[in-house]
């Protein structure tokens, strides 16, 4: 084997030029697979984070004209209609405080947090604004919302009297922590609270509409006898909540359980569009890669065969002779795949500072993984040694006399 590595290597020196050629093609490929790959994959994450990236994957609601659930340890929970701020066809779920420790416990949930929820006004003066209630534990509430990060006022509090409030709701009303919030709800009751925080979620209905406060404190004012709209969970794969939420659905009976796929397949067909996009493109650099490899060899195959038949008759075996052309095959696959992923890099790192320019920050974050690109690199260098094949039976099967008389 040293023998072939010495000869591929000496090869390959010899036709400096094609060996660049090749190597910069090579290079130039793998850079745009490297690109391309971390790009997409870069506006996914970005689609995802801001689509569900702080909203919940998984949603259990009590199923209408049920009443009763049960929990897999076979301990009973009950659930009774709702015939008030959310309609008649609603349900609460009771006992909710085993029901999410029982999910704390699942395999794959990441935050469990429960919901009272319910519609009222937000009242100043003359004036009302319609605004949803967000009844939370404000820690378990902010494993989903992260409610500690958004704050762009005040404090992340939220004791009995007081409420976190949208940053449009606040300038709507030209309020300011610490400011009183009075709370009208539908059956004509008042409430007064204190503002604790002013928070910014990035989304014009949501910071005009959304008051979080104390989840006890939202189920005595909604008149829901402690009991909770519904249970909000995370979970870490956020593609198999779909897998998750239909063993849940099997596992809490009398309980209906969604998840975030139901309601965005939109979404989901345009990343599953994106994919097979990204493949298509790399499957096509690929082949050029391995078309452009099997050339170049298959005209060494023609200059060195003099020097090829020379060798055979000191000796060398066919077998070494094809070994010759794989192992050049496999140099220029690995050499250029590696300096094509320092390219990609280069080029991710490009985008960043070119998209940043204008206003300090790139439009969405690339992510540089190794291991997809080791990937690549070890695909590219397959296809390399593959492409060498055609020119290393050819190689095998010169013969010498014919050779050197020619």
């Amino acid at each position: 084997m040293p023998f072939e590595w010495t000869m591929a290597w000496r090869f390959l020196r010899e036709g400096r030029g094609q060996t660049l050629f090749i190597l910069l093609g090579i290079a130039v490929g793998i850079a745009v697979q490297v690109f391309i790959g971390t790009l997409i994959a870069g506006l996914q994450e970005d689609l995802i984070q801001a689509t569900v990236g702080t909203s919940p994957h998984i949603v259990l609601k009590g199923e209408a004209n049920s009443n009763e659930m049960a929990l897999p340890n076979d301990a009973e929970a009950y659930l009774a209609r709702n015939a008030g701020n959310f309609g008649e066809q609603s349900t609460l779920i009771g006992n909710w405080t085993r029901l999410v420790e029982a999910l704390e416990e699942e395999e794959g949930i990441t935050a469990v947090s429960p919901l009272a929820q319910g519609n009222a006004f937000a009242q100043k003066g003359s004036e009302r604004q319609p605004i949803l209630i967000q009844g939370v534990d404000l820690k378990r509430a902010d494993g989903i919302y992260q409610i500690q990060d958004r704050l762009v006022q005040g404090l992340s509090r939220l004791g009995a009297d007081d409420v976190l409030v949208g940053n449009a709701l606040a300038q709507k009303y030209q309020l300011k922590v610490g400011d009183p919030l009075m709370v009208e709800l539908p059956g004509g009751a008042r409430q007064s609270f204190t503002i604790s925080g002013i928070f910014d979620f990035g989304n014009q209905n949501i910071n005009e509409a959304w008051i979080f406060m104390n989840i006890d404190r939202a189920m005595r004012l909604l008149d829901y006898s402690g009991r909770v709209v519904q249970i909000e969970v995370q979970v870490e794969d956020v593609f198999s909540a779909d897998v998750l939420a239909e063993a849940l659905s099997r596992s809490y009976a009398g309980l209906t359980v969604t998840d975030w796929k139901e309601d965005n397949a939109d979404l989901l067909v345009a990343l599953q569009s994106q994919s097979s996009s990204t493949y298509t493109i790399q499957v096509f650099v690929l082949l050029a890669v391995t078309l452009g490899i099997a050339s170049v060899l298959a005209v060494s195959v023609v200059q060195k065969s003099k020097q090829i038949g020379i060798l055979k008759a000191m000796g060398i075996t066919s077998r070494s002779a094809s070994r010759i052309f794989l192992l050049q095959g496999g140099l220029l696959g690995f050499a250029g795949s590696l300096v094509g992923v320092v390219f990609g890099y280069v080029l991710t790192q490009l985008f960043l500072w070119g998209t940043s320019l204008k206003t300090g920050e790139p439009i969405f974050p690339l992510v540089f993984k190794i291991l997809p690109t080791l990937g690549i690199v070890a695909i590219a260098t397959l296809a390399s040694i593959a492409a060498s094949f055609w020119p290393a039976r050819r190689s095998a099967k010169l013969n010498p006399i014919d050779v050197i008389r020619g």
